[in-house]
């Protein structure tokens, strides 16, 4: 008896629903692995032993490794030094209530110093372990970054410019005549006297004689101009670069208090 058609085609349909069983079969698997790994963790427990026993195997190599192991005994050589340090919360000073301060120690030669305002200034009488920890922290770094700002050398030679621009603007408007007078007074020298009260063409016959000394680090020799009026001079100049000195120390200061 010749099949119909309907009965060729139950075959296929039957592996149709076969095949689509088939991803059905394979979400339900995976949802049951899920639930069952999330009830009893059984794939990160084993994973996490795994790694427990063989860690000790694996060869420490690389830079991001080295890094690590550097930031850590930074980390541990930080810790060692808090622990003998001793904070009094009511006694911190201001600019580390209001900021916090960071070392990131980078190679035996450069020291990185961070200051960033907090969100809100700290309370002392209102901090929790976690906070006093991180200030104590904070308060050795800043301490640490006054020391380092207060003994940094600065180069002398931008300074050094300054001072010297500043004595010839003096020199030419006429300012530097009375610093020059009142400077030889100090060192007992009558030439004080040839600086006070000058007329106009006085002012310019030494404006001719000082101001190659003031292009020349004051080396140069000039009969007209006598030893203690080089020297005067140089005393005023040295007096600038200093005083340039300290309020580019007192600015630095001042940035690092916030």
């Amino acid at each position: 008896m010749p099949s119909t058609p309907f009965q060729r085609l139950y075959p296929w349909l039957g592996r149709l629903a076969l095949f689509s069983l088939v991803p059905l079969i394979g979400l339900a698997l995976s949802t049951y692995l899920l639930l069952l790994e999330y009830q009893t963790q059984y794939a990160a427990r084993h994973i996490g032993a795994y790694l427990l026993r063989h860690n000790q195997e694996r060869q420490p190599r690389g830079a991001l490794w080295q890094g690590i192991l550097a930031s850590r005994r930074t980390r541990l050589a930080l810790a060692d030094s808090l622990a003998e340090f001793e904070l009094a919360p009511q006694s911190t000073p201001l600019p580390v209530l209001h900021n916090r301060y960071r070392l990131q120690q980078h190679g035996p030669y450069a020291a990185f110093l961070k200051v960033q305002r907090r969100p809100a200034s700290l309370q002392p009488d209102r901090l929790a372990p976690e906070t006093l920890r991180e200030l104590a922290r904070s308060l050795q770094v800043y301490e640490q970054g006054r020391d380092l700002l207060l003994q940094a050398s600065m180069p002398a030679d931008p300074l050094r410019i300054h001072a010297l621009i500043g004595a010839q603007i003096a020199l030419e408007d006429g300012a530097l005549f009375p610093q020059l007078h009142r400077r030889l007074l100090a060192l007992n020298a009558p030439e004080a006297w040839t600086f006070l009260r000058m007329d106009g063409e006085e002012q310019d016959f030494w404006r001719t004689h000082l101001s190659p000394l003031l292009e020349t680090e004051l080396d140069t020799l000039d009969f007209q101009v006598a030893p203690v009026v080089r020297r005067a001079l140089h005393q005023i100049v040295q007096s600038w670069e200093d005083s340039l000195h300290r309020d580019e120390s007192d600015r630095l200061l001042k940035g690092w208090d916030g």
